[in-house]
């Protein structure tokens, strides 16, 4: 599997001011943009003060602004010392535009590097034009070095002090994205009233984090430049990557499906999905991540199945499936803990300088569980004959059996009977280990268990997992929830959902994973409220969800990797990355109230208890939507009427089910709703619980009222 993208974007990991031209995934030109700071501290070796500042991380940036998720435009705000720019790239049919503007008085100057193909030299058609690499170049208010030399290598160009300067590049015939602003805007995935500027703030953070791997030919959104260029090359973290998949899809169904072709492509190199893996080949062969990518792909293609790709993945995600009992099951119990392999053995020791042998050990077990220091973990043993933690784990259990669910839909679409049937067995399996041997009664919640047979009393958002995996019984559950996630003095409160109990003697640690706020938490779990219609409790996850995530980037432009649970604030912590793409699940959420594809099979819209606010763009299975939540529901899809309610409802609408499948209509209010595009033999709705069958019908369109 390779990916072959052509057009202008941010390919290169090295840094957002590296403007590539792909023709066909190889490297057409590549141009940089500085800025000369004859203040700034000189390099090892000069005499002088003075460096081209052309290295920036995410910390230089002060807001991010629109960028197509597989091209241009892109623009941003950053800092040179303590002077702020902004930086504009379009693609006009193929041509680069790009300006760099000082937004205050400064002596510094812009530069623009010529600097890929290495090998090619530039052609001087005058101070401000040339070719390079076949490509004409011509600069505005910079031009070549006649009077004002640096020490660049490259050929560049510099601009006059304090002043912007633009270069324009043609690289090809046709723009590959929509180019420009006001082409990106018409189309971008975007909301209104409470859902004002998450949206397009959640894509942001995934585009301008997109890369191109030219190593291994594959397009993907690794959870942080910053984190790439400190690992030297494109870097994909799994579980993150295929959050990151379901988090891109409303926007660029595409982008999706590159990011989880990208993670999948290591099961056909090593035979799972690794907790990590490089550009330069670096991969932990020791451990993987947790398998969420069956579930999360399925939630992508069950509205509109292209049962020729899923074919590929499901033979690919098979092969990952079926390591877990082989490998993780290390008491033989049919519960999972998890782990590291012995072999084969391989060193990376540029990753941890501090540990020369990190496989085989309680370590990378917990970098497995992608929870890298979480109080769970704390003073458990690591088997050293079964590879794994002595504890038997109720999020990878629950992980599994939502990979069992997810495995056997997909064999059901490929018409495998015989392949989901057995998915759906291995399901009722370990669901009936998890109920048997990781529920407390005592205390109402599911947990990890030692293998000593101890129940462990260290509780995550983990243990509401069983709901997402189709496990808990309906009366557990609602115990759960009541008594724990409800509980403020455990997971509840103005900012959730903590990675640990408040409770816990670790949460006031406020580090990482011991008590602060992760989307990937918030997301799973919202999943599972809303598969068993804890439908109010789901509204008001994503409210606290969205207040946290837009308190950051109103404040600082920041979409962080996790937040502090007291205060909501991402910036406080050391570990928390500023542009981290799953911080926006948090927004994910909160879109999801008002449209969202379930994987149980339903297109589910409207919100009881959600502010009002809308939601335009949204791309699911080949169509696109647009909703507004007010005092009632309105949707249309590809332009035309799909339904409205008079009154707030939750409308989910049966997908590839039979044609006497009925709607599913939550409401408390009396009210009306008008169906568009319905079948022929329109179908009976259940409200509440009780069935209602259409007043009218009138060729496409069927009215129910209540």
């Amino acid at each position: 599997m390779t990916h072959k993208p052509t057009g202008w974007n941010t390919w290169d990991f090295r840094g957002f001011n590296r403007l590539v031209y792909l023709q066909k995934g190889r490297t057409k030109i590549t141009l940089l943009y500085g800025i000369w700071d004859e203040t700034a501290p000189a390099p090892p070796g000069a005499r002088k003060p003075g460096r081209v500042c052309d290295a920036f991380r995410w910390s230089d940036v002060t807001r991010i602004g629109p960028h197509a998720p597989l091209g241009l435009p892109a623009v941003l705000e950053c800092k040179v010392g303590e002077t702020p720019y902004r930086a504009e790239a379009y693609d006009r049919d193929g041509t680069l535009e790009l300006t760099v503007t000082p937004l205050a008085e400064t002596r510094q100057r812009v530069v623009f590097k010529l600097v890929a193909p290495l090998d090619s030299p530039v052609t001087v058609k005058s101070p401000t034009s040339g070719v390079f690499a076949g490509c004409p170049v011509e600069f505005e208010g910079a031009a070549w070095p006649s009077d004002f030399f640096l020490s660049i290598n490259e050929p560049f160009a510099i601009g006059r002090p304090g002043q912007p300067a633009s270069v324009r590049v043609k690289a090809g015939t046709v723009a590959a994205a929509p180019g420009t602003v006001e082409a990106y805007t018409r189309e971008c995935l975007s909301g209104d009233g409470a859902l004002a500027e998450a949206p397009t703030a959640m894509i942001r953070a995934v585009a301008w984090n997109t890369l191109y791997d030219a190593r291994g030919r594959l397009v993907s959104s690794p959870v942080s430049r910053d984190w790439c260029s400190d690992w030297g090359g494109p870097t994909v973290f799994c579980w993150d990557t295929y959050l990151l998949g379901a988090l891109a899809t409303y926007e660029s169904p595409e982008l999706a499906r590159l990011n989880f072709e990208t993670v999948n492509a290591a099961i056909d190199q090593i035979g799972f999905v690794p907790n990590y893996y490089c550009a330069h080949g670096a991969a932990s062969l020791d451990r993987s991540m947790p398998p969420i990518g069956a579930y999360l792909i399925w939630k992508t293609q069950v509205a509109n199945p292209d049962r020729d790709w899923l074919a590929r993945v499901y033979r690919q995600l098979e092969v990952w499936h079926r390591i877990w009992m082989k490998t993780r099951d290390g008491n033989g119990n049919g519960l999972l803990a998890w782990g590291s392999n012995r072999e084969p053995c391989y060193e990376y020791p540029q990753l941890c300088t501090d540990i020369v042998d990190i496989r085989y050990s309680a370590q990378a077990a917990k970098w497995e569980s992608g929870l890298d220091n979480s109080p769970m973990y704390d003073d458990v043993p690591f088997n050293q004959q079964a590879g794994t933690l002595e504890l038997d784990d109720v999020g990878l259990s629950s992980y599994y059996a939502m990979d069992c669910e997810a495995l056997a839909a997909m064999a059901e679409c490929l018409g495998k009977r015989k392949d989901a049937a057995a998915y759906r067995k291995e399901h009722d399996t370990i669901k009936r280990r998890i109920n048997d041997l990781l529920w407390d009664e005592r205390q109402g919640i599911y947990c990890n268990r030692h293998w000593d047979g101890r129940l462990s009393q260290r509780w995550s958002p983990t243990s509401f997992f069983p709901l997402i995996a189709g496990v808990a019984p309906p009366e557990r559950a609602e115990r759960m929830i009541r008594e724990h996630l409800l509980n403020e003095q455990e997971f509840w409160g103005e900012h959730v959902i903590p990675s640990i109990a408040r409770s816990d003697p670790a949460y006031p640690d406020n580090d990482y994973w011991r008590g602060r706020i992760w989307g990937p938490f918030n997301f799973l779990v919202a999943e599972g409220l809303r598969r068993y219609r804890f439908d109010d409790e789901a509204a008001e996850l994503a409210r606290k969800s969205l207040d946290v995530f837009m308190r950051n980037w109103r404040d600082d432009g920041g979409v962080y990797e996790n937040y502090n649970a007291d205060t909501g604030r991402g910036a406080d912590g050391w570990n928390a990355a500023r542009l981290y793409h799953w911080g926006g699940l948090l927004a994910l959420i909160a879109i999801e109230e008002l449209i969202d594809v379930e994987p149980a099979g339903y297109l589910r819209f409207g919100s009881l208890g959600f502010p009002a606010a809308g939601v335009r763009n949204v791309r699911i299975g080949g169509t696109v939507y647009e909703v507004q939540l007010d005092q009632g529901l309105s949707v249309q899809r590809d332009g035309r009427p799909l339904l409205e309610c008079d009154t707030r409802a939750i409308i989910r609408l049966p997908l590839h089910a039979p044609a006497d499948t009925p709607i599913d209509v939550r409401a408390t209010n009396a009210g009306r709703l008008t169906l568009h595009q319905a079948a022929e033999s329109a179908p009976a709705a259940c409200l509440n619980g009780r069935t209602l069958r259409p007043i009218t019908t009138r060729g496409p369109i069927a009215v129910y009222q209540w």
